[in-house]
């Protein structure tokens, strides 16, 4: 539900995509939308169309580089024993996904070094860094647009709190993008929207053919979207006219591809000792990162009649180890009880298939008991298709094991799929009203007071102002959790205030609205067990000034990226603007309990 403006036709548009593990950006022009360009990355003499979301900042906490090259120029540092008061971060993105409410000036990355670094520096770097990369390679194919005539969309996953998502308008905004020209997109629902557009010489027949009848009016299907850290599901329906309407809340979890990698670490680390890898990724980083990119290459490229799975094990690992241990690699390994399905020779790890299938045993089941709670729901017992985008979807072991659990169901993996997103999200930045339904994920709410009735109203959530006592904290209800929302659709509070008291500063200033959640369908009070405190709504003064005796209304309309926030009032007919802000609000010293807080107006 974050703040969106008005979207103005833009002659380009970028969706940016930060991955956990990748990340990257493509883009096309307004008079061939579908023509889109997704940018590729030098890796020795290959190309990548995704880089790593690899960042590094200098000692002054000041951005450098990003991607492949920040890793060769920390591995620079490392070799040169200049590293130590550089900061160089990885997987970055997944501090947002946690569940906890953060200040977003507060928030804070972990590097590999331990070293605490602010996330605003790591986010809007990269964006920027993606922005300027843009720039210049427009002007190298002989165009000369500049950042105003971009439509830039950031795509999030769509279970991502909406702190988080405004975070990421922020982390964009400072990175020199304008609130105008910025678009934040959810992950599934473009990818989707990438699917309906594949041009039929894309699709191999049985594909194309399978797309088209899940894209028939009526239909309704699972968007399974596996990135690098988040496991993002919704369930969408065909409206008559196209468009695509949200059947279910997005739901999910840090199911990923990084998830695999984190087992096959965490077992390497158990077998190896913890000290010995925690030494030989302090002292050799250009070895982990070798060895973290040979294990994401045998991951994506594993199949399930695979005998054998070999990664080679650089010697610095090999020293440490028998140093750490007073025993080879090799000694270790034969000492355990899967002994015949791990073994190590002459700088080759092996892996049985088997074994190997074991490091995707967490995130695939986690994924399959989601989807089992989602489809056991009412409304989606019409779903007949699974539709996989996303990286980790490409994996030939995930894909058998949903086809298994699911037979009833037709699962769809586009050509493409681990573009799906980056593509979709071009898509929709032309085509934005797509996007025709969703559900509400909670009940929202502001906070109101009310002339206090003893008939209605407990005397104990009472208080009283000068000769006037008021009933306080009120939750007004905005939208209810699971109400189906359409885009376009508006919703009107009326509002009243005295300002005749207040000083002429204080009229000019915007009035800022407590902004709450709550997991209830109707809670009554903002102190209700179960709600939480989102943040704010800002809503600007009309002509400047607040009126004497205000009475208004503040309207909240449905975007496709959002709520977009105004206020008119209901005497002089002025009208003015205002926004949401998902963050921390800050600390009053004000004691007066209707503070933050509108009076209902029944007129």
């Amino acid at each position: 539900m974050c703040e969106s403006e008005y979207i103005a036709k833009k002659p380009v548009v970028v969706a940016i995509d930060i991955g956990t593990a990748y990340s990257g950006y493509a883009y096309s022009f307004r008079e061939n939308p579908y023509d889109i360009t997704v940018r590729e990355w030098t890796l020795d003499t290959n190309l990548s169309t995704r880089a790593p979301s690899s960042v590094l900042l200098t000692p002054a906490l000041t951005f450098h580089s990003f991607g492949y090259e920040a890793e060769r120029e920390f591995s620079n540092l490392f070799a040169k024993k200049e590293h130590k008061e550089w900061n160089f971060v990885l997987g970055f993105k997944m501090v947002l996904n946690e569940k906890k409410k953060f200040n977003i000036d507060m928030l804070n990355v972990l590097d590999i070094q331990k070293h605490y670094v602010p996330a605003g520096a790591v986010f809007a770097g990269v964006i920027r860094s993606l922005k300027d990369d843009l720039l210049q390679q427009l002007q190298n194919r002989g165009y000369h647009h500049g950042v105003d005539d971009i439509q830039f969309v950031v795509t999030v996953p769509a279970i991502w709190s909406d702190t988080a998502k405004q975070a990421m308008t922020e982390f964009s905004v400072k990175a020199g993008i304008k609130r105008e020209n910025l678009m934040v997109a959810y992950e599934p629902e473009v990818a989707a929207l990438h699917c309906l557009s594949i041009p039929a010489n894309q699709v191999t027949l049985r594909t194309k053919d399978n797309i088209a009848m899940m894209f028939r009016p009526g239909c309704c299907f699972l968007v399974l979207d596996l990135g690098g850290g988040t496991a993002d599901i919704t369930v969408q329906r065909v409206e008559k006219d196209g468009k695509l309407s949200q059947l279910h809340v997005a739901t999910g979890g840090n199911w990923g591809g990084t998830c695999v990698n984190k087992s096959f670490f965490q077992d390497l680390i158990k077998h190896l000792g913890e000290n010995a890898f925690q030494k030989f990724m302090a002292k050799h980083s250009g070895d982990y990162f070798e060895l973290n990119n040979q294990f994401e290459i045998a991951k994506r490229n594993f199949r399930n009649d695979q005998e054998i799975v070999t990664l080679n094990i650089p010697s610095s690992l090999e020293e440490i180890t028998e140093e750490a241990n007073e025993k080879k690699i090799s000694d270790i390994l034969e000492e355990l009880e899967t002994r015949d399905s791990v073994s190590y020779c002459e700088g080759k790890l092996s892996y049985t298939g088997e074994y190997f299938k074991t490091f995707f045993s967490l995130s695939i089941q986690s994924i399959i008991d989601q989807v089992l709670r989602i489809l056991k729901s009412r409304k989606c017992s019409e779903v007949k298709y699974i539709l996989m985008v996303g990286g980790f979807s490409e994996s030939e072991v995930v894909r058998t094991k949903i086809k298994e659990v699911f037979p009833n169901l037709r699962v769809i993996l586009p050509e493409d799929a681990g573009l799906s997103v980056l593509k979709g999200g071009v898509i929709f930045g032309h085509a934005p009203d797509t996007i025709r339904f969703r559900v509400c994920p909670q009940t929202y709410g502001m906070a109101m007071h009310d002339y206090f009735n003893p008939k209605l109203h407990d005397l104990s959530r009472s208080c009283k102002v000068g000769n006037v006592q008021y009933i306080v904290g009120c939750f007004e209800k905005l939208f209810e959790k699971d109400e189906v929302i359409e885009v376009g659709q508006k919703k009107t509070i009326r509002v009243a205030e005295d300002f005749s008291t207040q000083s002429e500063c204080a009229r000019t200033e915007n009035k800022e609205i407590e902004m709450y959640s709550s997991a209830e369908q109707d809670p009554k009070f903002i102190s209700d067990p179960g709600c939480v405190l989102q943040g704010v709504i800002v809503v600007s003064p009309p002509g400047g000034k607040w009126p004497d005796k205000m009475k208004g209304k503040i309207t909240f309309e449905v975007t496709a990226t959002g709520l977009k926030v105004s206020f008119m009032d209901r005497n002089t007919k002025c009208t003015s603007g205002g926004k949401i802000k998902f963050t921390e609000p800050r600390q009053s010293t004000d004691t007066n309990p209707l503070y933050r807080s509108f009076k209902k107006d029944k007129s």
